[in-house]
C-alpha cells in the first residue's frame, strides 16, 4: 500500500526503530539499480505517494503475460537503447532480490557482489535492446 507522504515504508520502518543494518543498505542498493534501469527517480515521480519501488511492482503486476522480458521493457529507461538485453533482465533480478519487503529475503551484499561479477554465462549479445 501506497504511503501518503511517499517515503518507502522499509526506509520509514528504519527511521522509526532506528535499526539500520546491512539489508537496509541492500535495499537501498536495489534501488539506486531501479534508478538506473529506469531512468526515474526514487520517489515524486508517481503520484499517490508511491516510491519507485511500488510503481516498478505495480507495473509489473498489471502485465497480461509477466516475464522477465517483459517486465524490463514495461520499466526501461530508453537511453538503455542499443545495451545488451540480458544484461538489463540480470540487473533487473538482482535489483528485485535487494527490495525485497522483507529483509532476511534480500541478498546479502557479498551476494549481491558475486551475483554482479559473475552473471550467468550467456552466448553473444544478439538480443540488443531495441526500443
Amino acid at each position: 500500500m501506497p504511503n501518503p507522504d511517499g517515503i518507502p515504508h522499509p526506509i520509514k520502518k528504519y527511521a522509526y526503530t532506528l535499526k539500520v543494518d546491512e539489508k537496509s543498505d541492500v535495499y537501498s542498493f536495489g534501488v539506486v539499480l531501479l534508478e538506473l534501469i529506469t531512468g526515474r527517480r526514487p520517489v515524486g515521480e508517481f503520484g499517490d505517494g508511491v516510491d519507485i519501488v511500488r510503481w516498478v511492482k505495480k507495473t509489473i503486476s498489471e502485465l497480461s503475460q509477466p516475464s522477465d522480458t517483459s517486465s524490463v521493457l514495461a520499466i526501461i529507461d530508453q537511453r538503455l537503447n542499443g545495451y545488451p538485453l540480458m544484461g538489463v533482465i540480470n540487473l533487473f533480478k538482482i535489483a528485485m532480490m535487494c527490495v525485497e519487503d522483507e529483509s532476511t529475503m534480500r541478498p546479502t551484499m557479498r551476494e549481491v557482489v558475486h551475483m554482479l561479477t559473475n552473471p550467468p554465462v550467456q552466448p553473444a549479445p544478439t538480443n540488443l535492446l531495441t526500443l
